[in-house]
């Protein structure tokens, strides 16, 4: 592991720790969680996008995507089929069952993912985890969401793909009209702009540790349930995306950011669209923080994936 990969996983575990103690001692609370993730989801991010589009993207590159994004799509939706047959040989049903499969597939990449990424790649491995990001979003607003839904026993509803269109999508869209019809952004919008995206990896990584402060034993369900979504997300998923890379002879940066990304903790949507769907938030919730904490112990495992591009 080299050092940059140390100082990153030592850096997020700092200030996840102080998410953590200041969820603990009451410093901040559900409230506080809700604002940082609305201000990280609806302008930080989208400020992020729009930055990297402008200062390290470019249209040639965007242009020569669309297999990137197919290949991840693929994996996740072989990651959900694995995941279906596990979930009928746990006899898993009703919402229990979609959100297994949701948990088993799609990955947290704004919270967890844009931290480390940049903290181990730098901010030129940002287009590639957004390209991910893209594929990640489109693939949970549609199959997910479609899952969670049908296993709710409720009628999926095409509304439901307007969620796609999300902030972060949206500043992604921006940067590369901006990029596209070459825009000159004034200094003080584009100043207010890198101030946003400065402010997104500190904050992620205190909202992650908050919501691990919030992690209760009496929400974990079956153990077996829980190895296994953890096995699903660290091990296999990274695998099966690194073998589907090699086979479309994808480019080597795209492979590392990509492998990482699709070994993320569980996503943190998925909580809040099983108590929208009449589910219990609880036990999704539990994983997302659990994924988290167990996912700094990965990392490592990921890098030693590397050698194998």
């Amino acid at each position: 592991m080299t050092e940059n990969v140390k100082n990153t996983i030592i850096t997020m575990m700092i200030l996840g720790i102080l998410g953590f103690i200041l969820k603990k001692t009451r410093i901040t609370d559900k409230r506080t969680d809700k604002f940082l993730s609305q201000l990280l989801v609806n302008f930080c991010t989208p400020a992020v996008m729009i930055y990297i589009n402008l200062t390290n993207f470019s249209i040639a590159t965007f242009r020569n995507s669309y297999e990137s994004i197919l290949i991840a799509i693929l994996t996740m939706i072989l990651m959900n089929i694995v995941a279906y047959g596990v979930s009928k040989a746990l006899s898993l049903k009703g919402m229990e069952k979609g959100e297994f499969l949701c948990m088993a597939t799609f990955s947290n990449t704004i919270f967890v993912g844009i931290p480390l990424i940049t903290g181990i790649f730098g901010d030129k491995a940002i287009p590639y985890l957004m390209l991910y990001f893209i594929a990640n979003t489109v693939t949970f607003w549609t199959l997910g969401i479609f899952q969670l839904v049908t296993s709710s026993g409720r009628a999926f509803s095409s509304k439901n793909l307007l969620k796609i269109f999300n902030p972060p999508i949206i500043g992604f869209v921006i940067g590369i009209l901006l990029l596209y019809y070459n825009v000159s952004i004034p200094t003080y919008a584009m100043d207010s702009i890198n101030y946003l995206r400065i402010l997104l990896t500190p904050l992620s990584l205190l909202f992650m540790g908050s919501v691990i402060g919030d992690l209760k034993m009496s929400s974990v369900g079956s153990p077996v349930t829980t190895v296994l979504i953890l096995l699903l997300r660290f091990v296999l998923s990274p695998i099966v995306c690194l073998l589907l890379l090699k086979a479309f002879n994808m480019p080597e940066d795209l492979t590392k950011v990509f492998i990482v990304c699709s070994g993320l903790p569980v996503m943190t949507n998925i909580s809040i669209a099983v108590g929208k769907y009449g589910g219990n938030p609880s036990y999704s919730s539990f994983m997302t923080a659990l994924s988290s904490v167990a996912f700094i112990f990965v990392v490592p495992f990921y890098i030693e994936l590397f050698a194998f591009i």
